[in-house]
């Protein structure tokens, strides 16, 4: 059962919609009349309401459009766009019709078209929840990667890291390869979400100028734990399904961190079957 924490916030949210929905919306402005931030609060929108954000807000623009088209026979297509967040007809007119098939004054001449929203296929990833952890913080070397979260990028970023960290002598039994992506790919284009590829080292090490790593701190703090095992592609539906069947329904907020994808010692380039622990950081619901 969904926390009613969460349902509170997010209805608070969808609230705000209705009354603003001829406004132009953000996704920070939204998040903030939930009380979360914009980081994490797209993923929780989408887990409650089976949408993303701009999904949600440009149906219930359509469908009050539609309404408006019906109802009012008379009221010009720019002003009804007007009244829907819309500053262009033009613009208006063409997600109108991407939406229904047929332009704003076919619609008015023709019955009712319903339109429904596709369902999500059934992840079958295997997760496993851990428990409540505490992580200890970790200086990491890493390569920054601005492509999105494209597996056929990411794989051979870690690999670039894995050979690297072998020939510099940075390699050892027990170093962990850790991924650390920093935007909602519901939300960010997909060729601007960031992502890092790290590897924990135990001192910072004098790394050649030429490089393309650097070094840094990942925090520690508190983390909800999951085990996985799946595909390199499986990754984005793990996370889809914490944030919708654990996040939601437990006595945490998420804290204002980026979640980690954390992998074992000797992760071998190649691999096509992924066993990692994902890490999301948590605060407790204050009473």
């Amino acid at each position: 059962m969904i926390h009613a924490f969460y349902h509170k916030r997010i209805n608070a949210a969808i609230d705000f919609i209705a009354v603003h929905l001829h406004d132009k919306l953000t996704l920070e402005i939204v998040a903030s009349e939930a009380g979360f931030s914009p980081y994490h609060f797209h993923r929780i929108f989408k887990s409650i309401t089976g949408e993303t954000l701009n999904q949600y807000m440009k149906r219930q623009r359509m469908e009050k459009a539609s309404k408006l088209l019906r109802h009012n026979t008379n009221e010009e297509v720019a002003a009804i766009a007007s009244k829907v967040g819309y500053f262009s007809a033009a613009n208006f007119s063409r997600d109108f019709k991407a939406f229904y098939g047929v332009t704003p004054l076919q619609f008015r001449s023709q019955p009712a078209i319903e339109h429904e929203v596709p369902k999500e296929m059934k992840p079958k990833t295997n997760l496993l929840f851990k428990g409540i952890a505490s992580l200890r913080k970790e200086l990491v070397i890493y390569t920054r990667i601005h492509g999105g979260y494209n597996p056929e990028i990411i794989a051979p970023a870690f690999e670039q890291l894995y050979f690297f960290a072998r020939d510099q002598h940075l390699l050892r039994s027990d170093s962990r390869f850790i991924g650390i992506g920093y935007d909602d790919p519901d939300f960010t284009p997909a060729n601007k979400c960031r992502y890092d590829a790290c590897m924990t080292v135990n001192t910072k090490p004098k790394l050649p100028q030429d490089a393309n790593f650097n070094t840094k701190h990942i925090s520690g703090g508190q983390y909800a734990g999951f085990e996985f095992t799946g595909a390199k592609e499986d990754f984005a539906r793990a996370w889809d399904i914490i944030f919708r069947d654990w996040l939601i329904k437990s006595e945490y907020l998420p804290d204002d961190k980026p979640h980690l994808e954390v992998y074992g010692p000797k992760k071998q380039p190649g691999d096509t079957v992924f066993k990692a622990n994902l890490y999301l950081p948590v605060k407790p619901i204050k009473k």
